[in-house]
């Protein structure tokens, strides 16, 4: 996740150089990349629901949510998985472009118009969250304060967050606490025991299970169809050869004189049958 903000970020940053050298604006790649404060248009670009997450244009922005998403996320891979960072991730930012969009659907005048909802912060918070809520007497030794509880820190990264350092504004704040009660909510279910990463695995496991056993029926249908196929071509064989051998019975009691023109045809039609 670092890896991929850091590149759009490099990408954008070098977008915005060539703009401003051709007297063109690089902020214009927020209408395809960031969450749009318009209804209809962030509406009419959902995808930006999911790029919005990964796009910053501020350094200082960008600098605190990649500090703060390494720091907490390592913290909390302690005693979750990458795929439980992973759906935190996407589910803060994705939950926090909600509430963006619903409130400015709700308060129209929350941000100002041509603005957009951008970085990962709701992505951020919602890790932040779960962290404290997992590890919240976890100590730090921070180099001021000295040993300090980790919920104080996440506390502390909160309100920064809540206050504007970092890229917060107004009508971002929304976003902000989308993704703070999706980290909140996330905890908790797993404290409760429900572990949806561990869920839609076991659905995957069970999905190939499925598909693994209509699989294996349909190669067994397969071979009783040809199993089947097969026992009608050697019972058709064996009335071929009882009838051929009818055939020559007469011919060797009668002579081949007494076979009528359709027997004859039929001995000739039976010879190349078996032959083949």
């Amino acid at each position: 996740m670092l890896i991929v903000n850091c590149t759009v970020f490099l990408v954008l940053w070098v977008i915005v150089i060539i703009g401003n050298g051709l007297g063109v604006s690089g902020n214009f790649t927020m209408q395809w990349l960031c969450v749009s404060s318009s209804v209809p248009v962030a509406l009419r670009h959902a995808w930006t629901g999911i790029t919005y997450m990964v796009t910053h244009y501020d350094f200082l922005h960008f600098l605190f949510n990649m500090l703060w998403l390494f720091w907490f996320g390592r913290v909390l891979m302690t005693s979750l998985t990458d795929r439980h960072l992973l759906w935190l991730y996407i589910g803060g930012g994705l939950t926090g472009a909600l509430l963006y969009v619903s409130a400015q659907a709700v308060f129209p005048g929350l941000s100002s118009e041509g603005t957009y909802l951008c970085g990962a912060s709701a992505s951020v918070l919602a890790v932040i969250a779960s962290a404290a809520i997992r590890t919240p007497d976890l100590r730090l030794y921070l180099l001021v304060f000295g040993e300090v509880k980790f919920k104080w820190v996440a506390i502390g990264c909160v309100l920064l967050t809540f206050a504007g350092i970092g890229g917060g504004n107004a009508g971002g704040q929304a976003a902000h606490v989308g993704g703070l009660l999706f980290g909140v909510a996330f905890a908790l279910a797993l404290k409760k025991g429900f572990d949806p990463a561990k869920k839609v695995e076991e659905i995957k496991v069970r999905r190939r299970e499925i598909l693994n056993v209509a699989d294996i029926m349909r190669q067994k249908n397969d071979v009783v169809r040809d199993g089947h196929a097969m026992a009608k071509a050697v019972s058709g064989k064996l009335a071929d050869a009882n009838r051929l051998d009818a055939l020559l019975d007469k011919i060797r009691l009668s002579g081949y004189t007494s076979l009528t023109d359709t027997e004859r045809k039929e001995l000739n039609a039976l010879s190349q049958r078996l032959d083949s």
